[in-house]
């Protein structure tokens, strides 16, 4: 037992070992688990000498006990001072953990002790670790000399980092270790030396300035970016952020974190640049919160402001969560602010949203959210019958500057039957009755040269948009009755195949057993035709369309069963493809817009279509080697696709990478305009937003060459306005125990010219479970 406490004490004094790691290197603890079990001791001679009461083995000790192990030639413990010594090709394991030196001596009681020519091997972190001497001074007081850290295999490791003293001292409220004589090594050849320098050695956060990054730009030159972070708090920290960006000047950041709670958290960050190339000031903050009430009330916040249209094309590594190409593609910001209470049956929710539509040199037209009040019932039974119910009622309202906005409420309660018949054939139908009310008014557009008629002459004037015409406000009440019906038959029917059919791709995925699914489906659904000609669009609620349509369509699946038993061994859906058609007895599809500039307004109907569009969607979940998503629309009556969305990735066991994404969406009629000009309902008419077209081809590749060296590339087109977004393209070399990279970026001039060519160059360097300096380029993670 007394030599498993020294095996207790030895580890826990190797401690100081880790503590030879840069502030920002992330080392699990090195915990001991006391094993259960008898300790087993060996040697060639074991002898005890009661005057003394020295125990002495020599020749091949071994001392085990679970996982931990213990060999040495010699090994001497004194009973009396609890002293333990032991030499000669001391070796010390925990689990693949090992540990090698010519000497070591512990008090057992007080845990001091030294450990003379060490070499330490930590799997988990690769870690390799020599020391000449090391000792334990105190309660968390360590000394070591002349010793070496480096996560290479080799012998004659590419990096490592040298330190001639290295003396560290913890505390309850932290600690800091100070080193002399530290050098880092390229193979043998000493590159960088530090004289003097202190850091802290306790493994959670700690104060201290980050690692540097640096880049450059072809329009503004070599940048310079660092960073202070400070733990002023166990639930708080700040990173402050001092950033050179070349001819735009300084630029200054803060990000401020806390966790007041398990369910009391957030952050908020705030940047400031003088952009000398902008000539203005220009800033941005984002806020996200979310906090738990008592009595099971939350609030959640994503709070997103920028100073000026091009901030997330200039700075988008501020944005928080996004990706670089999808903040600098944005085409509105949005701001949410929400909260309520969930109960088993039902919900409450009071949400306000705000936003900025960066497309616009005016936001004044941009409808707002504030507030919208819902409260649902989720499907339950009605009095304990096979009869379920449910309810979504909402109050809305719509603000703006200027143009329509609107007070609406929206009550939807809503009957539905599921029933089953012999586990094949399921039947659902469900009714409801649907009541929406409008409060609306109309504030002038910045219309120019508006003709209104005179209601005495009826001669048309023009009225100037800064007037305050009566007939360009208003105030009225509108509200809409209407009922929804749906009934829905469905099939499943299935079949089991062994692995051994399709043994190469059961053999990859480790499947058993393979089943295939049919599911038929067919539904019909009805809405009356209800007059909403005066009443505004803001979202799909406002436009209920008259239904009168069936819709058929089959989904088919293939699972997988897993070889082994386990806790995640359950079923996986390896693919998925859904096709459907509508065919409407009632008004046909196709609304056209008439393009002429006689009558801008109205819309006329192009073409009788009876069948809507061919839909189909498809899903091939064979990670890590394929993965792809598909889904179009085909339309029937000109053959055409009015969506063709797909993305594919394919890996190889090469880890070569290859993915396309291809987006060509064309917007429908999604929004009203008022028309100043008339004088007679309907006020209103919808129009085409061709700003929300899509149709942009992405590529990106990761190819393996010679090992280990890699080239990445990727290229964002767009399609709708034939430019280059960015093209990417660099590599990088993996060794063993470290990484470089090299990425150039180069930006296309935007079509309107607001965004101009650039060419951005990055460098990225990592040495394994130490850090790295550099923004690392998002293609190396394919």
């Amino acid at each position: 037992m007394r030599i498993y406490r020294l095996i207790l004490s030895f580890f826990f004094f190797l401690f100081v070992i880790v503590y030879t790691l840069p502030a920002d290197a992330k080392v699990g603890d090195m915990g001991v688990v006391k094993e259960e079990g008898p300790v087993d001791i060996e040697a060639d001679e074991l002898t005890y000498e009661r005057e003394t009461q020295v125990y002495h083995a020599h020749g091949q000790v071994e001392v085990y006990r679970g996982e931990f192990s213990l060999k040495a030639d010699h090994a001497q413990l004194n009973m009396e001072t609890k002293e333990l010594v032991a030499w000669g090709n001391v070796l010390l394991r925990e689990g693949e953990d090992v540990i090698e030196c010519q000497r070591l001596e512990v008090n057992l009681e007080t845990r001091l002790g030294k450990i003379h020519h060490a070499r330490l091997f930590l799997k988990e972190q690769n870690f390799h670790i020599t020391g000449k001497e090391a000792e334990k001074l105190g309660e968390n007081h360590y000394r070591i000399r002349d010793g070496s850290l480096t996560t290479c295999d080799a012998k004659r490791p590419p990096w490592k980092f040298n330190v001639k003293e290295l003396e560290v001292k913890e505390m309850a409220f932290g600690g800091w270790g100070i080193a002399k004589g530290v050098i880092f090594h390229l193979e043998d050849i000493p590159v960088l030396y530090f004289p003097w320098g202190t850091f802290p050695v306790r493994q959670e956060r700690q104060t201290g300035f980050l690692i540097p990054r640096g880049g450059y730009s072809d329009k503004y030159g070599l940048e310079a970016r660092t960073g202070f972070y400070w733990a002023f708090a166990k639930n708080m920290d700040a990173t402050f952020y001092f950033d050179y960006l070349g001819d735009r000047g300084f630029k200054e950041g803060l990000e401020y974190r806390y966790a007041l709670t398990r369910e009391t958290r957030g952050q908020a960050s705030f940047y400031f640049i003088d952009d000398q190339v902008f000539d203005q000031n220009r800033y941005a903050f984002f806020v996200q919160h979310q906090q738990k009430f008592p009595y099971d009330f939350y609030l959640k916040g994503d709070i997103n402001y920028v100073s000026d249209h091009e901030y997330l094309y200039d700075f988008d590594e501020d944005f928080p969560r996004e990706t670089k190409i999808d903040s600098r593609s944005s085409r509105q910001l949005r701001s949410v602010l929400f909260g309520g209470k969930n109960w088993d049956q039902f919900s409450f929710v009071v949400d306000n949203e705000v936003f900025d539509n960066l497309t616009q040199t005016s936001n004044d037209d941009t409808v707002q959210i504030l507030p919208q009040i819902s409260f649902y019932a989720h499907p339950q039974s009605l009095f304990k019958t096979p009869l379920f119910y449910d309810i979504a009622s909402s109050y809305t309202h719509f603000w703006r500057e200027k143009g329509v906005e609107a007070q609406r409420g929206d009550l939807f309660p809503r009957l539905s039957y599921p029933v089953r018949f012999f586990d094949v054939l399921k039947f659902e139908s469900d009714i409801g009755v649907r009541g929406t009310y409008y409060q609306s008014s109309y504030h002038p557009y910045r219309y120019n040269n508006i003709m209104i008629p005179d209601k005495v002459t009826g001669i048309l004037e023009p009225v100037d948009s800064t007037d305050n015409h009566p007939r360009l406000q208003y105030r009225k009440s509108e509200s809409r009755e209407t009922l929804e019906a749906k009934m829905q038959i469905s099939a499943e029917f299935y079949r089991v195949y062994d692995g051994e059919m399709i043994s190469k791709i059961s053999d990859l995925y480790k499947v058993s057993k393979w089943m295939h699914t049919i599911e038929p489906m067919i539904s019909y659904q009805y809405s009356p035709r209800v007059n909403q000609d005066n009443i505004p669009v803001f979202d799909e609620v406002d436009r209920i369309p008259y239904t009168n349509e069936v819709t058929f369509g089959i989904t088919q699946r293939l699972i997988g069963k897993p070889e082994k038993k386990g806790v995640s061994s359950g079923p996986y859906e390896y693919g998925k493809l859904i096709i459907s058609q509508s065919y409407s007895f009632g008004d046909p599809y196709g609304y056209h817009i008439n393009d002429s500039f006689d009558n801008p307004f109205r819309f006329v109907l192009k073409e009788k279509q009876y069948f809507s569009n061919i839909r189909g969607e498809l899903w091939w979940n064979f990670n890590p080697y394929v993965t792809a998503h598909w889904d179009a629309e085909l339309n029937p009556h000109r053959w055409g696709f009015d969506r063709f969305n797909f993305a594919i990735k394919v890996r190889d066991r090469r880890d070569d990478v290859f993915q396309v994404q291809y987006r060509n969406t064309k917007s429908s009629i999604r929004e009203l305009i008022f028309d100043p000009r008339a004088t007679i309902p309907p006020y209103f008419y919808p129009y085409r937003d061709t700003s929300g077209n899509i149709q942009q081809i992405n590529l990106d590749a990761r190819v393996k060459t010679i090992d280990p060296l890699y080239l990445f590339a990727g290229i964002r087109y767009n399609l709708l306005d034939h430019y280059n977004v960015v093209n990417i393209y660099g590599a990088e070399y993996q060794a063993q125990c470290w990484s470089a990279a090299l990425a150039v970026e180069q930006w296309g001039r935007s079509p309107d010219g607001t965004r101009k060519k650039e060419v951005k160059v990055n460098f990225y360097i990592n040495l394994l479970n130490i850090g790295s300096i550099g923004r690392k380029p998002y293609l190396i993670g394919l």
